[in-house]
């Protein structure tokens, strides 16, 4: 027979409540703030646990989600409990939306003076316009200067001239990331923004805001940048000695900069874009890594080819992955052809100064019309010891074939296909890999074998190529 539960059952069964109250609070810490307040439930001894663990975290979106009054005063009330009861908060995250009214904004600037009092050591703040939309806002200058302000995200808003004219970002600032703030044209030159040199990670996505001449980023360990609409040459003049991690991604600007950065830890460096830009590095003290996504959607012209091979010029001590992506250019049906054969010959007939790079891998990814003529253009510029990594599932072997022809004219001893396309006589040996089910290698595989196989689906190839030691 089942015994019945004694009273002293129960109590085994809740021994977490026993738990000294300091570790009950170091449990609660790690639940999110919706959870914590759901502990409240267990049983009484829990119902107020929630209050006194020592971060506290508030989102409008997960708490009254629609009803900003509501939220505003929950966040407000339970600071002011943490204040009556002299208890310390060692962490506040805020996650709010600040629309053109100015409630917002004295929360604002009533919570965070109280933050410094209550001895809050990291504060976390995410502020958005209402709807994402970029809103004509005066934010409090108290927003960003706070001491305790260590993670700053500020995302869509148009800020006011006489709001940051000048704005001392927080000394303790370790991440600052801005997406969709802007300040207005006419007032962008008179602007200036204080970096702090506690800043460990940046990040800006379509803004406008600027960097100063010789900022100081001694602790900058990565710096992203993407769709940032201000110019980007004083980050020649600025020093960034930690700098591990660097990417730009469609940063229009570049198409009239010439940038140097000068960051010898630099360990990966990444950039997409249509706009081949004009950027080196000082000396790499480290073996980097670079991945370069072009596609090059408005050059008529053709010349990005020529541009490319300058850009990989200048990271040719880096292990550069590329990959080109011609799918965009639907204005170069009829005349692309022609224009990299024209580029191509100027390629060939060069005196030899500018030699051909060495790069880790390249992918091309366009028209198979115009595959052939755009491989060929790309191996006078760059010797890649790897080619493709194609995914069978509509081209795939249509393009093995075609790059397998393209490679295996070498061994048909025309002279006259060496005189127009000399990067054949550097390649040695190309040789077809296909990579195994478990993903963790490749392995040769002939382009007849690869044609019988039935069972093909996703699986990737990719050509193993050996060249000359000419580099």
């Amino acid at each position: 027979m089942k015994r019945a539960k004694s009273e002293d059952d129960s109590k085994s069964m809740d021994r977490i409540s026993e738990l000294p109250q300091d570790i009950l609070q170091r449990i609660l810490y790690f639940l999110s703030q919706k959870d914590a307040v759901r502990t409240s439930i267990l049983s009484k001894s829990w119902r107020y646990n929630w209050r006194t663990r020592p971060n506290l975290d508030f989102s409008d979106n997960t708490f009254f989600k629609g009803n900003p009054k509501k939220f505003l005063s929950v966040v407000d009330k339970n600071l002011q409990l943490y204040r009556d009861q002299n208890m310390g908060l060692e962490e506040f995250r805020l996650c709010i939306c600040y629309s053109d009214n100015k409630e917002p904004a004295s929360f604002l600037e009533k919570w965070i003076p109280l933050l410094t009092t209550m001895g809050v050591k990291k504060f976390r703040l995410s502020i958005h316009s209402e709807y994402r939309k970029c809103v004509l806002v005066e934010l409090p200058r108290i927003v960003f200067g706070e001491e305790s302000l260590q993670d700053l995200h500020v995302q869509g808003f148009v800020l006011k001239q006489d709001a940051i004219e000048r704005i001392a970002l927080s000394k303790n600032l370790k991440k600052l990331r801005l997406e969709h703030v802007y300040v207005k044209a006419d007032t962008l030159q008179t602007i200036i923004i204080i970096y702090p040199t506690s800043l460990e990670t940046i990040q800006i996505s379509h803004s406008n805001i600027p960097f100063h001449k010789g900022s100081d980023f001694r602790n900058l360990s990565e710096l992203h940048l993407s769709g940032v609409e201000s110019s980007l040459d004083n980050l020649s003049s600025c020093g960034f000695p930690s700098l591990k991690r660097f990417t730009l991604r469609y940063c229009y600007t570049l198409v009239e900069s010439r940038i140097s950065i000068d960051a010898p830890n630099l360990v990966y460096f990444e950039y997409l874009g249509s706009v081949i830009p004009s950027i080196s590095f000082a000396t790499i003290s480290t073996q980097c890594s670079t991945h370069l996504y072009v596609f090059p959607k408005g050059d008529r012209s053709a010349s990005w080819l020529l541009k490319l091979r300058t850009l990989l010029e200048s990271l040719s001590q880096f292990n550069i992955c590329l990959d080109i992506n011609y799918k965009f250019c639907n204005h170069f049906r009829g005349v692309c052809e022609q224009l990299i054969i024209h580029d191509n010959v100027h390629l060939a007939l060069d005196d030899g100064c500018n030699k051909p790079i060495a790069v880790e891998s390249l992918l091309l990814n366009c028209d198979l019309c115009r595959f052939s003529t755009l491989l060929k253009g790309l191996f006078r510029i760059c010797r890649p010891k790897n080619f493709g990594n194609i995914c069978f599932m509509r081209w795939g072997m249509k393009v093995t074939e075609l790059v397998w022809h393209v490679l295996t004219k070498r061994e048909s001893g025309d002279q006259d296909q060496f005189k127009h396309e000399l990067w054949l006589l550097d390649l040695e040996q190309a040789s077809l890999e296909i990579e195994d089910k478990n993903r963790e290698g490749w392995r040769p595989i002939t382009v007849s074998e690869l044609a019988n196989n039935k069972k093909l689906n996703y699986e990737r190839t990719r050509f193993a190529l050996k060249w000359r030691q000419t580099l």
